[in-house]
């Protein structure tokens, strides 16, 4: 049972203490049913929570000093331990005999953290980033907080995406606009990016349907001192600015709003324009094709050929409009099936190329008998 002191000892005077837990009672009549002890953060106290069987929590503070008198009655009274820090998690096995089996595995979050410090990313982990802070993807030390991984590791493969368009671009003056900006997380990521790393004169305006969120973000805008970010309330459609613009991007727009989104970066002459497309509805109904109908039967196989036809439809259309159009992944599946982003960079094409580019959709669009939104809306305003 030494070598299980031992080790749990070690955890609890680390810095990087999280949680003990003790679990699987020897008694099943007893009256503790676990014990779980927790880290106090910036402190050197730890909480002891005995969790009863029948009543409610019992919650003491006890020094750390002081809990290591206390291990050899925990572990006599408990047949498992588990001990997490951010580095590892250690879990201890006590056979009847008091012996020990001690299992260490490295934390995944640490694994994480080594990979994101090793990375070049444009924020790194570790140096304190004014808008990470207050979106609270960070701590006010720089760390990004364990639950935010994710979210972190995405704003970053953003603005690398933005940054292979602008790294060789010399701008004085840049106009964005973010369509369907939502909590805003990669509006301000872009803001930060310009503004602080570009450091060129910037003003990005995001668009969104929900009030409660354009206030907060709004607020949070103000705080940073960001003060050409706003955010505003309205559809994609009914947005007007007298401003030019130079880049729009449009995340998680559902359905025809990413249309409406192109529609209006060709409209005001868009040079650059990042989408992601979301929930293509439009024209699940209408694709057809009679060499793939086994393929389209299946309403799952459908809903993904849909997806795919809508976004190779507006890929087509906008290299005949003018762009070079990059497809790829945004975010790896495992956080959602809809990661698929399109790169669009204004450029010359000429006529002959643009009329075959133009032939190749329309027999794309009798292939699969489509009639989309986006076509109608190009070809009523003369883009096409």
């Amino acid at each position: 049972m030494q070598n299980a002191i031992d080790a749990i000892s070690e955890q609890l005077i680390g810095e990087t203490f999280e949680k003990c837990t003790f679990s699987s009672p020897r008694n099943k009549s007893g009256e503790i049913r676990s014990v779980v002890i927790n880290a106090i953060s910036n402190s050197l106290e730890i909480t002891v929570e005995l969790r009863l069987q029948k009543h409610n929590d019992i919650k003491t503070i006890l020094k750390k000093d002081f809990l290591t008198k206390e291990l050899p009655e925990y572990l006599q009274q408990f047949k498992q331990c588990l001990v997490k820090s951010e580095a590892s998690e250690i879990q201890i096995l006590l056979n009847k005999k008091m012996t020990s089996k001690i299992i260490k595995s490295v934390n995944k979050n640490e694994v994480n953290k080594k990979h994101n410090r090793d990375k070049n990313y444009l924020i790194p982990d570790g140096e304190p980033c004014p808008f990470l802070v207050a979106i609270d993807v960070m701590d006010k030390s720089g760390r990004v907080k364990s639950n935010h991984y994710k979210k972190f590791r995405q704003i970053n493969r953003f603005l690398e995406l933005v940054n292979d368009l602008y790294r060789d671009q010399e701008l004085s003056e840049f106009h964005a606009v973010d369509f369907g900006c939502g909590k805003s997380y990669l509006t301000f990521a872009l803001y930060h990016y310009f503004a602080n790393i570009k450091k060129i004169k910037i003003k990005i305006t995001g668009i969104d349907l929900k009030q409660e969120v354009i206030d907060h973000c709004n607020e949070i805008a103000e705080k940073l001192s960001f003060d050409q970010l706003h955010f505003a309330h309205g559809f994609i459609h009914d947005f007007k600015t007298d401003d030019p613009v130079d880049f729009v991007v449009t995340l998680h727009a559902c359905d025809t709003a990413t249309d409406d989104a192109i529609l209006f970066s060709l409209r005001h002459k868009a040079e650059k324009m990042m989408f992601v497309p979301c929930c293509q509805h439009e024209l699940n109904k209408q694709l057809k094709n009679d060499e793939s109908s086994i393929l389209l039967k299946h309403g799952i196989f459908r809903d993904r050929m849909t997806a795919l036809v809508t976004d190779t439809m507006r890929a087509q259309l906008l290299e005949v409009c003018g762009y070079k159009v990059q497809s790829m992944e945004f975010i790896s599946l495992e956080h959602t099936a809809k990661n698929i982003l399109l790169r669009c960079s204004k450029i010359e094409r000429d006529s002959k190329k643009t009329e075959e580019l133009l032939q190749n959709y329309l027999t794309f669009k009798k292939q699969w008998n489509i009639e989309p939104y986006l076509e109608k809306e190009l070809s009523s305003g003369k883009f096409i």
